[in-house]
């Protein structure tokens, strides 16, 4: 009778085969996960923008609720860096007669009566760029 030793085992290219497989199902699943970490990370930014500019609109709208505030056209709201505030002044009808710069202090410059104001301000934060437009009708 003959007998025949045979060793079991994995080749060094069965091996390197299977690393080669593994590697080309990591790269198709991780591909799109970092894709979507950087919208995510973008999305973030956009809504911090967003929640800034909202921050500031409504502090600028509150202390414009007294007509004294609304007249001089100053408030207690600090535009911070990155961040572009317009005044424009219209009329009844809506169309702009005007713009109409926030003034540093809340005395000593001419009362501006105009009936409303559009207030349109733009927050940069990185890549995110926000622009609210509202419109403040004098108390």
């Amino acid at each position: 009778m003959r007998r025949t030793d045979t060793q079991g085992g994995i080749t060094i290219v069965e091996v390197l085969v299977g690393v080669l497989l593994v590697s080309v199902i990591v790269m198709v699943v991780l591909t799109p996960l970092t894709g979507f970490f950087g919208l995510t990370r973008r999305s973030t930014q956009q809504v911090g923008a967003t929640q800034t500019a909202q921050a500031l609109l409504e502090t600028i709208r509150g202390d414009w609720l007294s007509a004294a505030m609304y007249d001089q056209r100053c408030t207690t709201a600090t535009i911070p860096a990155g961040a572009t505030l317009t005044v424009t002044n219209l009329d009844l009808n809506g169309n702009a007669v005007g713009s109409a710069p926030l003034n540093a202090s809340c005395s000593g410059n001419a009362p501006d009566t105009a009936p409303i104001r559009r207030l349109q301000l733009v927050v940069q934060a990185d890549t995110a760029r926000s622009t609210l437009v509202v419109d403040v009708a004098r108390p």
